[in-house]
């Protein structure tokens, strides 16, 4: 388990949620209970995060919005850092 401030989830769930591609879709819908606990660090698995992780990079390679581009950057470095693995 990953603990991952609900606040911050919500943010990632609603970039996820506005995606059209299904690997992102299927993400924010395994975020969404995650989310329901404002200013709380809630235990995520750490499956989840992996797969938010990936979607949240195949997100930002089709964005073309440079604000979108930043928020995606910030939230897949903050996963990374979370579990402990390299970005990129």
């Amino acid at each position: 388990m990953v603990k991952i401030p609900a606040d911050w989830l919500a943010r990632v769930f609603l970039s996820l949620r506005r995606s059209a591609s299904h690997d992102a879709q299927a993400a924010a819908a395994e975020l969404q209970p995650f989310t329901e606990k404002p200013g709380q660090r809630v235990p995520v698995p750490r499956a989840t995060m992996v797969r938010t992780e990936r979607a949240l990079r195949g997100e930002l390679e089709r964005a073309e919005e440079p604000g979108r581009r930043l928020r995606l950057t910030e939230a897949a470095h903050l996963i990374s850092a979370r579990l402990g693995t390299p970005d990129g």
